[in-house]
């Protein structure tokens, strides 16, 4: 009684958009990241890959199959990592990507371009 709990649409949607979770979490929030990764030796093939990916040509894990230099994962598949596991830039990068998307640009490392997608967070 007395306590001004702001307004009422505040409090209703708990402050976060109604059915919009983008996966994003702050990055020192972030304790690892499962992520897949298409590795390219020179940025232009990175963007042409990005590019079949972008117009459904070929999916994510197709691409990373027959186009990444990395043949370790299957599918591209790198796995669970924390920050100290991954290339500065490349953790980066996929703090900034929603879970269950890819980097909309190459991410340049000292391996090559990466083009990355984070499939999961914790």
């Amino acid at each position: 009684m007395g306590k001004n709990k702001g307004p009422a649409k505040a409090e209703k949607g708990g402050g976060k958009p109604k059915g919009k979770d983008d996966g994003k979490k702050d990055e020192k929030s972030i304790d690892s990241q499962e992520v897949r990764h298409i590795l390219c030796e020179k940025h232009g093939q990175a963007l042409d890959v990005l590019k079949m990916i972008n117009e459904g040509k070929i999916s994510f894990n197709e691409a990373a199959r027959t186009y990444s230099q990395d043949k370790a994962g299957k599918s591209g598949l790198i796995g669970w990592r924390r920050k100290t596991e991954l290339d500065p830039a490349f953790w980066d990068a996929a703090c900034l990507v929603p879970v269950g998307e890819f980097t909309k640009e190459p991410v340049k490392t000292p391996f090559g371009y990466h083009i990355i997608m984070v499939q999961a967070r914790k």
